[in-house]
């Protein structure tokens, strides 16, 4: 830091990026730009290293306490389209995370869910 008065032409930066590295091999990229946020960062980018996969999580199938989960869905998107009740049972999280369950259409639109013996009769007095 040099002596005596300082530059009358100080140049302040509008766009700056500062990018970080772990020891992981992990990059950090966080961009600032004071005309779209001028309170902080607009953006952080998180980059994994290469060759690094994500952690996948197991889900249980098992039911809770072996009680069924009712899910009531409708077969398309349509005001006239079926409704219908079908009894599971695995656990509601494997239902929720599953792509495709057998019995129910690619399109189908899930309207309720419910865990337990007494939603049967709720569902059945409920939607037809």
């Amino acid at each position: 830091m040099g002596r005596g008065r300082p530059n009358e032409q100080t140049e302040t930066k509008d766009k700056w990026t500062l990018t970080s590295t772990n020891y992981e091999g992990e990059i950090t990229t966080i961009k600032y730009d004071v005309n779209k946020s001028k309170r902080g960062p607009y953006s952080i980018e998180v980059t994994p290293p290469k060759n690094s996969r994500p952690k996948k999580f197991k889900i249980e199938k098992r039911a809770y306490n072996n009680q069924p989960v009712y899910m009531v869905f409708k077969t398309s998107n349509r005001s006239n389209a079926k409704t219908k009740i079908k009894k599971f049972n695995q656990s509601i999280d494997y239902i929720l995370t599953q792509e495709k369950l057998p019995g129910v259409p690619k399109n189908a639109i899930i309207v309720d869910l419910g865990i337990g013996k007494s939603f049967n009769k709720r569902f059945i007095e409920k939607y037809t």
